[in-house]
């Protein structure tokens, strides 16, 4: 933190400021976009199964009614069942039932949907948030905390550019600098292509 400090300190006064190659901001912004993305898609998938959410625990806390577990297609399919039985047309009878079981099915398709969603792609999407996201960001920090050891060790060579000591520091640091940025560049393009290749899957998996 203290290093992180004193280069913010030096370069408002005009000090050294290393910066990256547009490529490399490219791909961090890249890789951002799609983390933010993806915790977007995590949100609306919650919303997309609500409705199952919700009946489930509701389920599990109240055991009294029929259609306490109910999603809302099969809750349809009830009522309709329920005035079916109560009428004397055997004929329009029918014609509810025969809609119950549309509705039935339509239920049963909206809770495969709703297992689908969870396992095939909220699930491998937290996965990807609490691994690679967190693996990438904490590589990039490095790299900036890098760059600030660098920025103050050629801003301490500028004022005694003769001194052997703070030469070594600052190649030292110019060192260990380039190679924390070559892997976390390098990083960064297998994240992204792996992201991509991961969400064409479960996108796939859909289907």
């Amino acid at each position: 933190m203290a290093t992180k400090v004193r280069a913010a300190a030096y370069r408002l006064i005009g000090g050294s400021k290393t910066v990256y190659s547009a490529d490399y901001e490219k791909k961090i912004s890249l890789f951002n976009n799609f983390k933010k993305q993806m915790e977007k898609l995590i949100s609306l998938i919650v919303t997309l199964v609500t409705d199952n959410l919700a009946t489930e625990l509701k389920q599990k806390i109240s055991k009294d009614t029929v259609d306490s577990g109910m999603n809302k297609f099969e809750k349809v399919g009830q009522a309709l069942y329920k005035y079916s039985s109560e009428i004397e047309d055997e004929s329009f009878a029918g014609v509810l039932k025969t809609a119950k079981d549309v509705f039935d099915k339509a239920g049963r398709k909206h809770r495969a949907f709703r297992t689908n969603m969870l396992e095939k792609v909220q699930k491998p999407m937290k996965e990807w948030i609490e691994t690679n996201a967190k693996h990438v960001g904490k590589e990039l920090k490095s790299v900036n905390n890098k760059r600030d050891e660098l920025d103050c060790a050629i801003n301490k060579l500028r004022k005694r550019p003769d001194d052997l000591e703070v030469q070594a520091l600052k190649e030292r640091a110019e060192s260990t600098f380039r190679e924390e940025l070559e892997k976390t560049d390098k990083l960064l393009d297998d994240k992204i292509k792996e992201s991509v290749r991961q969400m064409s899957f479960q996108i796939l998996l859909l289907n």
